[in-house]
């Protein structure tokens, strides 16, 4: 009889550990899902252009705001002309109004970027300008790397590891 309540107490702090991981998961998802609604996008950084600031594989948080209020100094993300998305410093503005061009350079590179991000709303064929930075955590692009390319083994392992707490 007594290995019985040695199997319930450990039971019982499974349950409580299920219970804090589910909260968890709980508020990442909220927090997530509150981040995209509120205009955010997550973005990975896939060069070492910007190191050491934000070395490759740096998960990155950007908020698109006016592009007039963006600054020198500031660590913007722009899509070039083949749709793929840089993260680079600002180094210059150029211009006024609606007519705004801003030069860029990644810390680690020696001269200014080739492509000057503009955006001007009368032209939309020009809109290059996604956002500034506004929080980025170093590393975190490796795990969301390794989730994304193995989903499906992490789905089938979670089920089943729900599949037999609720059903022992």
């Amino acid at each position: 009889m007594g290995n019985l309540n040695v199997f319930k107490k450990e039971n019982k702090g499974l349950k409580i550990s299920l219970i804090i991981l589910r909260n968890i998961c709980l508020a990442a998802l909220i927090t997530l899902v509150a981040a995209f609604a509120l205009g955010y996008k997550f973005l990975t950084v896939l060069t070492g252009s910007m190191t050491p600031t934000m070395p490759k594989n740096t998960v990155v948080v950007v908020k698109h705001i006016p592009i007039q209020d963006v600054q020198v100094g500031d660590v913007i993300t722009y899509q070039t002309n083949s749709k793929a998305n840089v993260t680079h410093r600002v180094v210059e503005i150029k211009g006024k109004g609606d007519n705004i061009a801003l030069v860029t350079r990644g810390d680690a590179a020696d001269g200014n970027d080739q492509n000057v991000t503009v955006e001007n709303p009368k032209n939309t064929a020009q809109n290059k300008f996604v956002g500034v930075v506004v929080y980025y955590v170093k590393d975190l692009g490796v795990a969301l790397q390794i989730i994304k390319e193995n989903i499906i083994i992490i789905v089938v392992c979670v089920a089943l590891g729900l599949f037999i707490v609720i059903y022992s």
